[in-house]
């Protein structure tokens, strides 16, 4: 395996925070050599990087050789077959267009404010940075001209309540961003369009739908287990921020 197959340039996070970072995802076969020369190769201020969740040799390889790890979250992936008994057309659920960016924003910049992902783990990513970078994760998915993915609006007597936007690979689709607006929680508006959700992809006759969160996020793990996803897989994330060696060296 290759360094550049290895580590990959992430240029919406180097552009939102001023700084060069890549991203890392090594697997569970990778071997430990290679993914150690990698790392020690990149010029990036910043990595972030995903090991399988509990595989401690290369974190800490990379410690012991001087690297300064933060341990940024622990992510999990469920999943459940479609069609999926769950599913259900809501009437109150429509995929979103370029005309509700706004409405999207709404949500999104309330429902991410203190987000505990693995960006507020790193005290050097400043928080209003971060917020800015769920808005605009939010909204990328709202154009109708892309085939390859959706952004779905449920909505609370008119009002826009929740979103989720969704990317279609294959015969599968990941949930790759929602959120509910608090002023609207407790409403059963998230429930209602995970089953739309089930129902929507199902009919388009896709295999697989999946979607993931931190660990901590107990909610939303119990209603898609209500919904009939399984856990399938977790990953830790850790933030490898050469700043912060740079910072110890200066003191």
């Amino acid at each position: 395996m290759t360094e550049q197959r290895l580590l990959s340039p992430s240029p919406l996070d180097s552009k939102r925070f001023g700084i060069r970072v890549e991203r890392a995802s090594i697997g569970a076969n990778t071997p430990e050599d290679a993914a150690i020369h990698a790392i020690h190769a990149s010029s990036a201020d910043l990595i972030i990087a995903r090991f399988p969740a509990g595989a401690c040799t290369i974190p800490n390889a990379l410690m012991q050789q001087g690297e300064t790890l933060i341990h940024a979250d622990t992510l999990v992936y469920y999943d459940t077959a479609l069609p999926a008994p769950a599913g259900k057309e809501a009437g109150n659920v429509r995929r979103a267009s370029v005309a509700d960016l706004e409405a999207i924003r709404r949500i999104a910049s309330t429902a991410f404010q203190s987000y505990r992902a693995h960006y507020a783990a790193n005290p050097l990513l400043p928080a209003e940075q971060i917020l800015d970078g769920y808005i605009e994760w939010a909204q990328s998915r709202a154009d109708p001209a892309d085939s390859t993915s959706d952004t779905w609006l449920v909505f609370d007597e008119g009002a826009a309540a929740g979103f989720a936007t969704c990317d279609v690979q294959g015969e599968g689709v990941e949930i790759v961003l929602n959120a509910v607006h608090p002023a609207f929680e407790r409403r059963g508006h998230y429930g209602t369009l995970l089953r739309h959700l089930l129902h929507h992809y199902s009919e388009q006759g896709l295999a697989k739908l999946s979607i993931s969160t931190q660990i901590w996020n107990y909610t939303v793990q119990r209603q898609w287990s209500r919904s009939g996803l399984l856990l399938a897989n977790a990953y830790d994330t850790f933030h490898i921020d050469r700043r912060l060696n740079a910072q110890r060296s200066q003191q």
